[in-house]
């Protein structure tokens, strides 16, 4: 696995593979480096200052595809860490991480298909978009602080959906084999999954924010700004059309989380942040409107909508981790708690035990608030020690009888909860019920709920993922032949000499006769050849080559519609040869082909 084991808890660690580095191969390499080539060209200039140092400075160059692990050492010098997943892991992982400080990145690379946008998460966004802007000290506070909160955000029912719904179309998208009709089943299944949900989750609110801000925002101001978003950092496309005046700039405030988007296409309109600290204060904007800050009905109401594991906190620090089912109110004050399978108590996050075992309850009811009477007028308040059988009586109508086998205290002397047998609870309009022992009688009000539990210990133990990643793909014998061409074309690269020349020659042959569409391998060759052509004069056979391609590249162009970067890979050779001749000038990074 990693080094940052020791600071995943066990239920994240079956969201971690290892990056299997071998399995990259020559097309891989080649495009990870187009596309880093020629973003980087453009935001070295357009991008916040941050991402040009931000490469180096987190273990990522042009020329290869990184090493995960050495990203997690380069981010240590930050106080964050790098971990490997396999593709989209829950967003609920994701942000959970993200709270640690801990970026997940996906191993997986697009393909050459979706070489200038990939629907599906690849190292070059994850690694090349999201690290290098993580230098910031300020963006990197957002980005943990974000991960805090979003992990005690409810989701609804209908998130999962939607999340399934994106994973399906990404992957269907970026599947070489897919047809017009999954990837259109896809899309639908996408739509109506969104057309399904008529309320906005807290996690769904702040996703919004995260992809105006993380993966799609701008910083500066609406006539001046800069590029930090990772879905522009990783854009060949939109790293370029997100300055068209067609693109709305909209100045960033809490009010982002009203505009929904659209994974399937380039944003109609991005969202400017004055700097890095204007994240902050909105993600706090936000934040304030949230359950765990709110507190009270309101927690409780969005604890149960969400059907999903909650954390209820009460007055005396006791909290309650499990699935809320129901409960019940009076004059907007929650009197009763009803959780739905486990549950556990903990108090100020820390597991609460008795005699040696952890406090925990099946089908666990509560009732909360003050009492009209109790035993011999007990109150816990008195730091009095109960024993024998006990009667208590709620203001709310709500009655408890049970056997003490013991109590227990707070730091300050009061009684944070009886433990109790043969316990008898009576809601009013509810059926009696009798709760197994050791029953915990806990006190208090709620003060807040959050999603999640209070502690990692309430998860069961996941076993760690044995797992490698990228995985090995199945290949064609047609594709084999052109993983060989990109082979030999690195091997004469590297011996140089006058040889080079006969050998790009005979790929080029080999490229016309087998694979006259392929235009990645041709832009290698030619970048070689304007590079030998800086260094020394080339021979009447290499200028010859030279010529070949680019016309070849010019009709590739417009063969796939200008779909393709090719135009923007040729702009940037002839930006460094004006004379669009292979025998002058110079390119500023060097490299394999």
């Amino acid at each position: 696995m990693n080094s940052n084991d020791d600071r995943v808890p066990a239920h994240l660690r079956q969201y971690l593979v290892e990056q299997d580095y071998s399995a990259y191969d020559e097309v891989a390499h080649a495009t990870w480096r187009f596309v880093l080539l020629h973003t980087y060209e453009r935001l070295k200039e357009t991008a916040h200052p941050a991402y040009a140092n931000g490469l180096h400075e987190t273990g990522m160059s042009v020329e290869r595809i990184p090493r995960i692990t050495e990203m997690n050492d380069r981010l240590a010098r930050f106080g964050w860490g790098a971990a490997c997943v396999d593709g989209f892991i829950p967003p609920r992982a994701f942000v959970e991480l993200q709270a640690l400080g801990i970026l997940p990145i996906a191993a997986d690379i697009r393909t050459l298909a979706h070489l200038a946008y990939t629907p599906a998460p690849d190292i070059i966004h994850e690694a090349a978009g999201h690290a290098p802007i993580l230098v910031d000290p300020d963006y990197r506070a957002y980005i943990q602080h974000f991960g805090k909160i979003g992990s005690r955000a409810f989701t609804l029912p209908e998130d999962a959906a939607v999340y399934r719904a994106i994973y399906t179309l990404s992957e269907v998208k970026e599947d070489p084999s897919s047809t017009r009709e999954q990837i259109d089943a896809a899309n639908a299944a996408l739509a109506q999954a969104n057309a399904d949900c008529e309320r906005l989750s807290e996690s769904a609110a702040l996703a919004r924010l995260y992809w105006w801000t993380a993966e799609y925002g701008l910083v500066g101001n609406t006539e001046n700004y800069k590029l930090y978003g990772a879905g522009l950092l990783s854009s060949l496309w939109e790293s370029y059309s997100c300055h068209l005046p067609e693109v709305s700039k909209i100045p960033l405030t809490a009010e982002c989380i009203d505009v929904g988007y659209d994974i399937t296409r380039a944003q109609p309109q991005l969202f400017v942040a004055k700097d890095f600290a204007q994240l902050s204060d909105v993600l706090e904007q936000v934040a304030n409107r949230l359950a765990f800050r709110e507190g009270g009905l309101s927690a409780v109401v969005r604890a149960i909508d969400s059907r999903e594991l909650a954390t209820m906190q009460l007055s005396s620090g006791i909290q309650i981790s499990g699935v809320l089912a129901q409960s019940g109110k009076r004059d907007e004050a929650v009197t009763w708690l009803q959780f739905a399978g486990r549950s556990a108590l903990y108090l100020h996050s820390l597991p609460l035990s008795w005699r040696g075992a952890p406090l925990e309850s099946m089908d666990h009811r509560v009732p909360l608030g003050p009492f009209t009477s109790a035993t011999n007028d007990w109150e816990p308040q008195s730091g009095t020690r109960l024993e024998g059988n006990v009667t208590l009586r709620y203001d709310s109508g709500a009655q408890v009888s049970g056997r003490v086998l013991d109590t227990l205290f707070g730091a300050d002397g009061e009684v944070l909860a009886l433990i109790l047998e043969q316990v008898i609870i009576r809601i009013p309009d509810r059926p009696p019920c009798y709760e197994a022992a050791p029953y915990p009688l806990v006190f208090g009000e709620i003060v807040r709920g959050y999603a999640g539990a209070a502690h990692p210990s309430y998860h069961d133990m996941v076993p760690a993922r044995d797992a490698l990643v990228p995985r090995p793909r199945a290949r064609s014998d047609t594709e084999r032949e052109l993983l060989a061409l990109y082979e030999r074309a690195l091997e004469s690269w590297r011996a140089q000499g006058r040889e080079v020349f006969a050998s790009f020659d005979s790929i080029h042959r080999a490229l016309n006769q087998h694979f006259p569409d392929e235009w990645l391998l041709r832009w290698n060759l030619l970048e070689s050849l304007f590079k030998l052509g800086s260094q020394h004069a080339l021979p009447s056979s290499g200028q010859q080559l030279a010529t070949s391609l680019r016309r070849e590249l010019e009709a590739l162009e417009i063969r796939y519609l200008h779909k393709e970067p090719i135009a923007t890979g040729l702009r940037s050779l002839l930006q460094h040869y004006p004379a669009a001749h292979p025998t002058s000038g110079a390119l500023p990074l060097g490299g394999a082909p």
